[in-house]
């Protein structure tokens, strides 16, 4: 069996439906990705102790560092990454919460570097206003097909590609947004290689509200970049 054949599979196997919390009266749900995060890429600490990162976010060494950690590896003047995970809706996307935290030693996201390979999200039953994927595509942009599950047995697809996080997504990027903008980036250490310039993009899943939502499917398509999945994402569609 191929190696990228052997990932998707793995992760088939290793599935976890997401656990739903009532942000608001929207009903927020949180995907729990548990069980397919399977890389550190951002550099935390505990008690002043760096937590170090066990993968980069590409085929190099570009690292992401919260700014608690940052405080503590003396990284030099950059920008990054909010220390909470909790990133605090405005008009483009409801409240967020990515895989990292202070004091967390484990796996942050779901990282895809083979040339070609497919992940399974089943998300909480239910009919769904919007629903949004977070990514880092790194050496480049990543084509992905996204493929919409529904309960009576039918699914409809997004194809799209996303866009390498050192740059804003262009307005014929339809269905793209910024979650996390203007971070920088450090080495395996701590230290800051890049003071700011980077981007988590967010995209829009657009499922059919009139039909019950039950599994989100990701295919990275042929390409040397690395792609990262930080966050699922969904705003359930109020009760009539």
């Amino acid at each position: 069996m191929a190696a990228n054949q052997f990932f998707s599979h793995t992760l088939f196997a290793f599935l976890l439906v997401g656990s739903c919390a009532a942000a608001d009266s929207n009903q927020i749900v949180q995907v729990n990705l548990d069980k397919l995060l399977n890389a550190r890429v951002i550099i935390t600490q505990k008690e002043g102790q760096l937590q170090l990162a066990d993968h980069a976010l590409d085929h190099g060494n570009s690292i992401l560092i919260t700014k608690t950690a940052a405080e503590a590896s003396k990284a030099g003047q950059l920008n990054p990454l909010p220390s909470s995970s909790l990133i605090a809706a405005d008009a483009r996307h409801p409240e967020v919460k990515l895989h990292y935290a202070d004091g967390n030693g484990g796996p942050q996201v779901c990282q895809i570097s083979d040339h070609e390979a497919t992940i399974a999200c089943p998300v909480p039953p239910n009919h769904y206003q919007q629903v949004q994927a977070f990514f880092i595509s790194a050496d480049g942009s990543t084509p992905i097909v996204v493929t919409l599950h529904y309960t009576d047995g039918s699914a409809s697809q997004r194809t799209t590609r996303v866009p390498d996080f050192f740059f804003l997504p262009k307005e014929t990027d339809t269905g793209w947004f910024v979650l996390v903008d203007d971070f920088g980036k450090v080495d395996a250490k701590g230290h800051k290689t890049e003071a700011n310039h980077h981007y988590i993009h967010g995209f829009d899943l657009s499922p059919d509200a009139g039909k019950i939502l039950q599994q989100v499917e990701i295919h990275k398509g042929p390409s040397g970049s690395v792609l990262n999945l930080f966050a699922l994402t969904g705003t359930v569609q109020p009760t009539q």
